[in-house]
């Protein structure tokens, strides 16, 4: 099942993704000059999160804690068990690997284990995330989904198949699962899922990742669509169709990160590398009707191409000085707005050559 796109904000966002008609300009042969800083990181390890607590920026990988001192990323914790989800508190870093979870103190870096009540045995952590309130929550497949408060882990949703959770700005929480996406607000929760109970409805009910991107919204992508709550959930499925697409590039790519850049677009992390959706120019379809399938042939999704040695990002994260970091395997990539207009003129130039 495809939805229609209704929303108007994102309207013109998706509609050339639609229907997955999507084509790819090939990939351009000019490269940008290496962008700076450029932090390498050992052991080329895939990234799970980029996170700042105060001054202090942490990268976390499969099996590593890395803080960055200086020009480099320094480690200064590896565990054996593979980390899957991590957040920051206030003074440790969480982490979810598939043997339980771990806290790591961000000034001894010491490592202490912490049991989920009633787990017959160590169960794999698919979700670590911090809420508005500042509580801390953990989804693990078996057990559920529990909220830290008071030194103890309280129960708050018993669906076992959990595959990632987030808390969005406007103090909502999300869970993925494999029976559908749950959403906390306040006391309530809501449940979306293909059925469409209670009006509450997305295309498909295995929810594999949440994607917020720095614009307030969260990307829910599922087996077989993607589609986007605006400003972190404001708009619900019972008001009206989500604005949803059946893949970014192509089918089956795998998206990894999300972000919105001032001045040019939308910025996708995806299997195939950097996937832009530039803007459109202002009132260029404003005669569209709104529920229109129309595809407008000059919106593409644009590649842009890295420079060697810095990898494919996995990770994306705008700043608040809006810079963008891109993590890949390679390492940690900074650029400022203009580093990354840059590249995105590069990338359409060599596209304008091409025609």
């Amino acid at each position: 099942m495809l939805f229609p796109i209704n929303s108007p904000s994102l309207r013109q966002l998706l509609r050339p993704l639609l229907a997955g008609l999507l084509l790819l300009l090939s990939f351009p042969r000019a490269l940008p000059a290496r962008p700076r800083p450029h932090y390498p990181v050992a052991g080329a390890e895939k990234p799970v999160a980029l996170l700042h607590a105060g001054k202090a920026t942490y990268l976390v990988t499969a099996h590593s804690v890395f803080r960055l001192e200086g020009k480099e990323f320094v480690r200064k914790q590896q565990l054996t068990s593979i980390i899957q989800c991590a957040a920051v508190a206030d003074s440790a870093l969480w982490l979810g690997t598939h043997s339980g979870v771990q806290t790591v103190n961000t000034s001894s870096f010491k490592t202490h284990s912490l049991n989920l009540p009633g787990a017959e045995a160590t169960p794999s952590i698919t979700a670590v995330f911090r809420d508005a309130q500042g509580a801390m929550w953990v989804g693990a497949n078996g057990p559920g989904v529990f909220r830290w408060t008071n030194h103890a882990f309280v129960q708050e949703l018993r669906t076992p198949a959990i595959n990632g959770g987030v808390a969005t700005a406007d103090s909502s929480v999300w869970i993925a699962t494999s029976i559908g996406l749950s959403r906390k607000q306040g006391t309530e929760w809501t449940r979306y899922n293909e059925e469409g109970v209670a009006n509450h409805e997305i295309p498909d009910n295995i929810v594999e990742k949440l994607l917020p991107d720095n614009a307030g919204n969260l990307w829910v992508v599922m087996s077989d669509a993607i589609c986007v709550f605006e400003g972190g959930g404001r708009r619900g499925a019972a008001e009206e169709e989500l604005p949803t697409v059946k893949f970014i590039g192509r089918p089956g790519n795998e998206v990894t990160g999300v972000a919105a850049v001032a001045g040019e677009g939308r910025l996708f992390a995806t299997a195939q590398g950097l996937l832009l959706l530039p803007n459109e120019p202002a009132n260029k379809l404003a005669g569209f009707a709104p529920a229109t399938d129309k595809v407008e042939p000059k919106r593409l999704l644009r590649p842009l191409v890295m420079p060697p040695g810095t990898g494919n990002p996995v990770l994306l994260e705008v700043d608040r000085q809006q810079r963008l970091w891109l993590a890949s395997e390679a390492g940690v990539t900074v650029l400022t707005a203009k580093e990354f207009h840059r590249l995105t003129q590069t990338a359409a130039s060599a596209a304008t050559a091409k025609l």
